[in-house]
């Protein structure tokens, strides 16, 4: 029988090459030289003083959980789990386009890494938050809601394994980096389509091409962007907002976007607001599950 410790940590040193050939570091640092006021307090009991012990605990964990791509996280006392990606940054403009109360509110998160969207979802107040990460960052978002103890439902779910009649489907559904780094993007829009509770929104985040003369125009990458080799579609403004509607995701609007990562060509990472709309009817049906259409006579 198989140490399930063992398994985290084999599983986080796989993670650790796979960051090291992107960032060139394979550990991250675990702090963070940030001003702690400013920080979101994802619990509601964290200590202003860590003892010696507790503080060294905690970092213990933090490191074997290693890299912290998400961050920054607060976990008492002086400690700060800082994340390579700071997502505080990308909350300043994305925080002020979404609802600032989500009392009684679903929400989904797909690809959800150490859980920071999660967690900001349920500061605004929502109801019942799920947050889907299939690889093993669950474990770090498993950590911190050991600490917070928000309520946050962290499931090892991949967008494949959601289902409505087994989660139901929800008031706001959120998705961002999870496209291009799939082989099957269409199959994963018509799912985010399926969990939209009536009435919901879905807001849909990418990294996509900034070039504007290839707006209509959507990339393979074959080989690796910026290290990593799970780049697989980068489509263009014109042509992501094609598919989304295609699929029957009526775009409500466009958020501003942001430069991406300095890869091999120039790229904007930016967000769509949708609801439920009609999808074309001549649209191919993809069983998510093989990437394949559905045999013929299928629905």
């Amino acid at each position: 029988m198989t140490d399930p410790a063992n398994d985290i940590d084999d599983a986080m040193a796989h993670i650790r090459e796979a960051v090291s050939q992107q960032l060139g570091i394979d550990r991250p640092l675990a702090t963070a030289d940030v001003d702690i006021a400013s920080l979101p307090h994802f619990g509601r009991n964290l200590e202003s003083e860590l003892s010696a012990e507790r503080r060294a605990e905690l970092v213990a964990e933090a490191k074997r959980l290693d890299p912290w791509l998400q961050g920054p996280f607060w976990l008492g006392g002086d400690l700060v789990i800082g994340g390579t990606w700071r997502n505080d940054g990308r909350w300043l403009g994305f925080g002020e386009q979404i609802p600032a109360d989500l009392s009684g509110k679903r929400v989904l998160d797909i690809g959800s890494n150490a859980g920071y969207d999660p967690f900001m979802f349920h500061l605004r107040g929502a109801q019942y938050v799920l947050g889907a990460e299939p690889f093993m960052f669950i474990e770090q978002a498993r950590f911190l809601e050991r600490i917070y103890e928000t309520g946050v439902d962290f499931q090892p779910l991949g967008w494949q394994d959601l289902d409505p009649a087994l989660h139901g489907t929800f008031d706001l559904v959120h998705c961002h980096g999870v496209l291009y780094h799939d082989m099957h993007p269409v199959a994963l829009l018509q799912r985010l389509r399926e969990m939209l509770a009536p009435g919901g929104t879905l807001y849909f985040g990418s990294m996509m091409l900034a070039d504007p003369e290839l707006s209509e125009y959507a990339r393979y990458v074959p080989g690796a962007y910026y290290g990593d080799a799970t780049w697989w579609w980068v489509p263009g403004r014109l042509a992501m907002r094609w598919m989304l509607e295609s699929v029957g995701l009526e775009v409500l609007r466009q958020l501003p976007v942001h430069d991406g990562p300095p890869g091999e060509f120039a790229t904007i990472n930016g967000y769509f607001e949708c609801g439920i709309g009609e999808p074309s009817p001549v649209i191919t049906r993809v069983d998510s599950s093989t990437g394949a259409p559905p045999p013929r006579g299928a629905g």
